[in-house]
């Protein structure tokens, strides 16, 4: 499996969501989770998974997609990614590895994943990990 075409989701890309028909196309391949630290944004929500903000990492949960190389150019988009410009993207998408919930079992995959790129200050954190549930309690 190509980690270059993976995709973990964890806001409102994920099946349900509000963004969700911007995967159309790629292939849902089950629950996952990722270590990273998870934040209310308002509408949406960020990911951190380095540095102050992060600590202490713990479990946010999603989806692993597997994407066609062609998607990535409208995902990038919609996540604001500036490829001229790190400072100017509001999300920038990594590697990262990735506890997927196989149905032959668990296994540990390298997907991408769009992590926030600005400041988290004053932002609530969703201590549980996991954004649908968080949409369900506002």
């Amino acid at each position: 499996m190509n980690s270059e075409n993976l995709l973990f989701v964890y806001g409102t890309l994920l099946s349900g969501l509000s963004n969700h028909h911007h995967m159309a196309g790629a292939t849902c391949l089950g629950e996952a989770h990722i270590h990273a630290a998870l934040f209310d944004m308002g509408e949406y929500p960020a990911l951190s998974v380095q540095g102050k903000w992060a600590l202490p990492l713990g479990p946010v949960l999603g989806e692993l997609y597997q994407i066609e190389p062609t998607q990535w150019q409208a995902l990038d988009d919609l996540e604001e990614v500036d490829p001229d410009s790190i400072e100017n993207s509001m999300y920038v998408r990594v590697p990262i590895q990735v506890q997927w919930q196989h149905a032959e079992g668990p296994q540990t995959v390298t997907a991408q994943v769009y992590v926030y790129n600005w400041s988290l200050a004053g932002r609530p954190r969703i201590e549980h990990g996991d954004f649908r549930r968080h949409c369900l309690k506002r």
